[in-house]
């Protein structure tokens, strides 16, 4: 709507101005001819009106049926044939005026050159505006295009997420039921938790970051109920996350990986994770100990971490920064984020 008003301003201003040029730069009449007002302003609009049919003659007819489809021969020869119909009509109309208002008719030469000049400045107006329209069009087109495309490839990698999620939660609940502890009951209403806010909210192109720490507070808690004694967690939360907002499931991959690949029933592992607040910027670390772990293993690590580095280039594009520092023993992740 905004873009309407702004071209019919526009196309406001190019008449009031075509329709002065005429009036500014006219010749003056010629020897035995005395100037005519009537006559004048008559033949003002006249070329006036000629003028503005052509230019939307050119504009929505010419330019998008020949220019704009190369067929530039085409084109050059119906603006041609449009600059020699005006200029006919234009004379007859004087030649008709000089023969009803001159009772000894000496007709006067025909003046083209006002007319051609104002004809070339319609000419170039109405290319340019076309052609400015089109590359407005292409340009929204293209932004239409490529924002449909980072949907659809971001709800592909959040639908890798979930199952690998599902799957994981089910397999802690199969272990406790199989172990009849009594601990099944609360995982499975700690899963129903975890499974509303993801059916809820992850929809949702950003959720408040109170809600993506709780889900992981729950997620840590369920899989609490099935780790060793030798294994440690800590997870510290520092500065107030209130009204901020976070891309769901942008933490939990690299949490998940941790506790993949840095719990054991026999070894002595530690997990620590750290998300600290200040201002509008998130700054997220994970550390776990590393086992020996397969090359399959290795590589759905590095599928999960490849997917959420797309996820995050796609959304917060320069505002991020991630880092993965990888030892023999050890492996951290540490994410800083600009939020809104």
């Amino acid at each position: 709507m905004k873009q309407k008003v702004i071209s019919i301003i526009i196309q406001i201003f190019v008449w009031t101005g075509l329709l002065l040029l005429p009036i500014i730069f006219s010749p003056p009449a010629p020897p035995g001819f005395p100037k005519s007002e009537s006559f004048d302003s008559t033949q003002i609009t006249i070329n006036f009106l000629l003028l503005i049919g052509f230019y939307y003659f050119n504009y929505y007819l010419l330019i998008p049926q020949f220019y704009l489809k190369k067929k530039t021969a085409i084109y050059i020869f119906s603006v041609i044939g449009s600059l020699v119909a005006i200029l006919l009509i234009s004379n007859i109309f004087i030649y008709s005026f000089d023969i009803q208002n001159i009772n000894d008719f000496n007709p006067r030469p025909p003046e083209f050159r006002p007319t051609i000049s104002i004809f070339i400045v319609v000419l170039f107006v109405s290319l340019g505006l076309r052609m400015n329209s089109e590359l407005k069009r292409a340009e929204e087109e293209k932004i239409k295009i490529e924002k449909e495309k980072l949907n659809a490839e971001l709800s592909y990698l959040k639908a890798q997420v979930n199952p690998h999620f599902l799957f994981n939660t089910l397999n802690i609940i199969y272990t406790l039921a199989t172990m009849r502890s009594y601990q099944t009951a609360e995982a499975v209403m700690k899963l129903s938790k975890l499974m509303r806010y993801v059916i809820s909210d992850i929809q949702a192109p950003f959720v408040p970051l109170e809600k993506e720490i709780g889900y992981i507070e729950n997620y840590i808690e369920l899989l609490r109920l099935r780790m060793a004694k030798n294994n440690q967690i800590c997870f510290n939360i520092l500065g107030n996350p209130e009204g901020l907002q976070i891309s769901p499931f942008i933490l939990i991959p690299f949490v998940e990986n941790a506790f993949k690949h840095g719990t054991s029933a026999v070894e002595p592992m530690l997990i620590d994770i750290t998300i600290a607040v200040s201002n509008d910027e998130l700054y997220f670390s994970v550390k776990n100990n590393k086992l020996n772990i397969t090359s399959q293993d290795d590589e759905s690590t590095g599928i999960g971490n490849e997917n959420t580095r797309k996820r995050l280039e796609m959304i917060y594009k320069e505002n991020y920064t991630l880092q993965i520092i990888e030892t023999d023993k050890t492996f951290e992740v540490k994410l800083k984020v600009v939020l809104i």
